[in-house]
């Protein structure tokens, strides 16, 4: 079996970095699998979104929503179950630096890779929230990476969605944001399938004093893959939010008023910039009108509410100025 360097590298970055219980590298579907409308619905609305957006018309050619689906294959798959978050990684390792023909070829197919990912994820792993598709190689060539850039801002212009996260990751950002945090958390792992990871142990190994390191280490805690990621006691903000509200409820910091506020939308709104009540009674439908579920299912918070999971990056603040207003230490 052909073992990727490349592709051991993504599989431990999102196990021991981006905490994803389940990780697999060149991830594909079966035929057997039988796909509802359903399923594809989010993502075929994306698909028309994209392709009738004044940037990307064209870029599926001939190609439709369910031949980009069919077959369907992702470097490597990653699912942080405490977050509902999937990550969708492609990777190319190219010695001489990215290329798919011109640089203009390059560009788009790189820019039309990263929304298939989203299309299959969303497709095949409809119960997520948050979706992640990134494009990560270790070399491209400076004018091809302002290309790149460039389409990726308008990428997500068109697609304008807090929950789909996408990436191009490369040169400088690729040791600092991938490398960089995974060889810091290798010491006291011991999967010996992780290839890369125990190419790194034997480096380190090296105790030579006259020879330059082959690996600088810095001890500062690295930013994640898209460089927003937070953490606070090592929790990210989905897991946060669950944590902090269960332990504010039963230190008697959640009152009876602050709970019926909770469960007023413009209340949501104004405090944590969410657009569903935080608190909804267990005795409620918490799907939305298209079905997806927008609340924590499996517990409940509160004494008899099901907690929002509208949690993502721009929510931290205000929910830190939150728990600091009812009194709630959380460090």
């Amino acid at each position: 079996m052909k073992i990727e360097i490349a592709e051991s590298l993504i599989y431990s970055y999102l196990k021991h970095n981006e905490g994803c219980r389940f990780v697999q590298t060149n991830w594909m579907t079966s035929g057997k699998w039988v796909i509802t409308e359903y399923e594809k619905e989010r993502a075929s609305l994306l698909f028309n979104k994209i392709s009738n957006s004044e940037f990307f018309t064209g870029i599926f050619k001939n190609s439709s929503f369910e031949q980009l689906i069919k077959q369907a294959e992702i470097d490597v798959l990653g699912i942080n179950t405490t977050e509902n978050t999937i990550y969708g990684i492609d990777i190319a390792f190219h010695s001489a630096g990215l290329n798919y023909g011109s640089k203009e070829a390059t560009a788009f197919r790189i820019i039309k890779k990263i929304f298939r990912t989203i299309f299959i994820m969303q497709t095949f792993f409809n119960e997520n929230e948050k979706f992640n598709s990134y494009f990560i190689t270790p070399k491209v060539n400076p004018a091809t990476k302002v290309l790149i850039d460039d389409l990726m801002i308008k990428a997500k212009e068109v697609i304008n969605d807090e929950f789909i996260s996408i990436e191009f990751i490369s040169n400088e950002q690729f040791y600092s944001g991938i490398v960089d945090p995974l060889i810091e958390n290798t010491d006291d792992e011991h999967d010996t399938a992780e290839l890369f990871s125990r190419a790194i142990k034997l480096l380190k190994l090296d105790n030579r004093k006259e020879s330059p390191k082959p690996i600088a280490l810095d001890k500062q805690k690295k930013s994640r893959v898209s460089g927003i990621k937070r953490e606070i006691n090592e929790m990210k903000i989905g897991q946060f939010a669950q944590y902090c509200f269960r332990k504010a409820y039963e230190q008697g910091l959640i009152s009876e008023s602050e709970i019926n506020k909770l469960q007023n939308p413009d209340y949501s709104k104004t405090t944590f910039d969410i657009n569903y009540e935080i608190l909804k009674n267990k005795n409620r439908n918490i799907k939305d009108e298209k079905g997806r579920t927008r609340y924590y299912a499996r517990e409940i918070f509160c004494g008899n509410y099901h907690l929002t999971n509208h949690w993502v990056e721009s929510h931290w603040d205000l929910l830190l100025n939150w728990l600091n207003k009812i009194g709630y230490k959380y460090k």
